[in-house]
């Protein structure tokens, strides 16, 4: 079994993480498929590891998860519940007086663990594990029939210690994480970039992924060419089911304040943003989401861009709210409370 070691600092390059150097190598490989088992998993723990795999690569994945200590968020269990052909199974040894501590990470082709890669080591699935954290880790390359036994038979070893979760015992672990999460002591984080343009998701403080999202908000800002292309942080791409590395452009069914449904094309540019090519179909485009200066020069906008779900997964809800109206406000705060609020250097962004 070819062997590689890796040792993570506080001061590592993002270059030498273990989460950069497990893109490396998923973009060269052909891991279709995904079989994790942590103590601990945050939202921006699985996209980090999500957003590795080239753009919809990703046909099949296990998950075993500890939920000691309320550790592991619920809205990273959401994350992996949704995925399309993903079994997930949690694992508690607390009424024990121990814990569930494995971090091993198995990569594999069309079901079967020939010619697989294994990532055993210290690093739970969270943004601080796979950059940031002293953490040391083993890539294990499989390369004779005999090492891909070894590796089934510990990921089968692995997997019987845990359960399906039911929706009951789902939500009692809810309501006991929120009460721990209010008792831990709040903790500076550090936001590192996991992959370019991600940023809210560089740090664990995400409590909702974008997927499951009810909203996505941005403010408009100075809204490029004329008023009518809106730039999305890379990471909302993910609301949208969109790789926020980038992918093709898309059209997407937006219902706005006129009652119709328009649509709209969303393209991925190379400053790792995505791009809402807005038209004069969309009422608040066609008045001008920017107002005049005394010059004739376009201001600043003073609207916020808010993208709610309908009751149809292939129709948005496209809307635009004042920055100063109380609207906004609870968007914000509902934001904070996710942990999910984002402020660039011009524009405040988020979801809820």
């Amino acid at each position: 079994m070819k062997t590689k070691f890796i040792v993570q600092t506080p001061m590592s390059p993002v270059s030498g993480t273990i989460g950069h150097l497990l893109a490396e190598r998923l973009k060269l490989s052909k891991h279709d498929e995904i079989f994790v088992s942590v103590a601990y998993m945050t939202v921006s723990g699985i996209r980090s590891l999500l957003t590795a795999f080239p753009s919809h690569a990703l046909r099949r994945s296990k998950w075993l998860v500890g939920l000691d200590d309320y550790v592991t968020q619920p809205g990273a269990l959401d994350v992996v519940l949704k995925l399309p052909n993903s079994e997930v199974r949690v694992v508690s040894y607390s009424n024990k007086g121990r814990r569930f501590h494995p971090k091993v990470y198995l990569f594999g082709k069309q079901g079967s663990f020939k010619n697989s890669m294994s990532v055993v080591g210290s690093a739970n699935l969270t943004a601080q594990g796979l950059a940031g954290n002293g953490e040391a880790s083993t890539i294990l390359d499989c390369e004779t029939n005999f090492d891909s036994t070894q590796v089934k038979n510990m990921w089968v070893e692995l997997w019987k210690q845990g359960h399906k979760p039911t929706s009951k015992e789902l939500a009692a672990y809810k309501s006991k994480y929120e009460i721990a999460q209010k008792a831990r002591p709040k903790t500076p984080t550090v936001a590192r970039v996991l992959a370019k343009g991600m940023i809210l998701l560089a740090s664990d403080d995400a409590q909702l992924d974008p997927e499951v999202a009810e909203r996505c908000w941005i403010e408009c800002g100075h809204v490029t060419a004329l008023g009518r292309e809106l730039e999305l942080k890379a990471e909302q791409g993910i609301f949208f089911g969109l790789n926020p590395t980038g992918e093709d452009a898309k059209y997407f069914t937006f219902l706005v304040s006129t009652g119709e449904q328009v649509q709209l094309r969303m393209k991925f540019q190379a400053n790792h943003m995505w791009r809402l090519q807005l038209t004069n179909d969309v009422p608040e485009v066609a008045a001008g989401l920017r107002p005049l200066n005394p010059d004739g020069s376009l201001a600043r906008s003073p609207y916020v861009a808010v993208i709610t779900r309908t009751t149809n997964p292939d129709i948005f809800n496209l809307s635009f709210i004042h920055l100063n109206s109380a609207a906004f406000k609870r968007i914000v705060k509902r934001s904070k409370n996710a942990g999910t609020y984002g402020k660039t250097t011009a524009r405040q962004y988020g979801w809820c």
